[in-house]
């Protein structure tokens, strides 16, 4: 008889629940690299670092989550990801991820510039720079 266990996944963010279904793996962008896990993974409280979220359903299909800064939290079957956004890859609108990418660009293009360098903080335009270009990488998956 088969393994009838399967993983729950959720992804939340501060705009309210991304993704719940039951999955046979998720694979998270940790800040050290990636985290693959199955059914019955040890307990685990992990950092997670701007990337995409992939989840392979109990089909075999894979979903794409383009997912930013946060935690993972992995107990009796269930994992919970927390970040501070996270989009499926299908409602990714690109246009808006484009724009957003070339806005941080254009704010990091300032730091040679003496006079707006009070002005511009570079930490977020460069954070904002990654979001927009896994936003753009995310939306180019397919299921």
């Amino acid at each position: 008889m088969a393994d009838e266990r399967v993983l729950h996944v959720e992804v939340v963010t501060p705009d309210g629940e991304v993704y719940s279904q039951d999955v046979a793996m998720v694979v998270l962008p940790g800040i050290d690299g990636e985290l693959g896990i199955l059914v019955r993974h040890q307990p685990l409280v992990t950092l997670l670092g701007v990337g995409e979220t992939r989840i392979r359903d109990l089909d075999g299909t894979w979903e794409y989550v383009a997912t930013g800064i946060g935690y993972a939290q992995v107990l009796f079957d269930k994992v919970l990801v927390v970040a501070d956004h996270g989009e499926l890859a299908g409602r990714i609108d690109v246009g808006r991820a484009e724009e957003a990418q070339r806005r941080a660009g254009e704010r990091l293009q300032e730091r040679h510039d003496p006079g707006a360098q009070a002005e511009v903080d570079y930490f977020r335009a460069e954070q904002a720079l990654k979001r927009a270009a896994n936003r753009l990488r995310v939306a180019g998956r397919t299921r």
